[in-house]
């Protein structure tokens, strides 16, 4: 061999190992049809993608990858204190899936936990504010109060709020603690 071609296969080898070091190794990635990602590239969030395949830089570019199935939440038996010195027992159930992918990485280290802590959070605070006998009076409506500030709160969060029930709610008395 020549010279020449040896400093040409040096060359091209050394372009080559540079390329590697500074943009990383070529992978393939196939979300599925129920999966989004963000594409970060250098720690910095580039683009959201969509189910298909795609090639990512291994090395400088990451795929979040989100689950946009429904999220189902299922809560029995959770007490609250009423205005009046009462209890309420309750059981609620709900769904919400991913609407923004971005929002909902962000939204909490795991963003499938956020429905269930907001429906919780929305329950109490909306009986936590009524009497027993307000309580007693219009189920449909407060059903109605906490499904609305539900999905504002979720919508925050990247999801979207597809149903809420109030399956189970009694009154009861508080007891006072025991001294001992």
């Amino acid at each position: 061999m020549t010279i020449a071609i040896q400093l040409i296969i040096w060359l091209s080898l050394i372009g080559f190992l540079v390329c590697i070091r500074t943009k990383g190794w070529p992978v393939r990635v196939t979300l599925l049809e129920y999966q989004r990602a963000v594409l970060y590239r250098r720690g910095l969030p580039i683009k959201e993608v969509d189910y298909g395949s795609h090639r990512v830089w291994n090395g400088t570019e990451k795929l979040i990858i989100v689950d946009t199935r429904p999220i189902q939440v299922s809560i029995e038996n959770s007490t609250v204190a009423l205005r009046d010195d009462m209890a309420a027992v309750y059981g609620i159930s709900g769904s919400a899936r991913v609407q923004d992918a971005r929002k909902a990485i962000y939204s909490a280290r795991n963003y499938n936990q956020v429905p269930a802590f907001v429906l919780v959070c929305c329950t109490r605070l909306v009986l936590n504010g009524l009497t027993s006998q307000e309580l007693r009076s219009g189920k449909d409506r407060i059903v109605e109060q906490i499904t609305n500030l539900a999905k504002s709160r979720l919508a925050d969060a990247g999801l979207e709020l597809l149903g809420f029930r109030l399956n189970v709610i009694s009154i009861s008395a508080i007891k006072p603690r025991s001294t001992e």
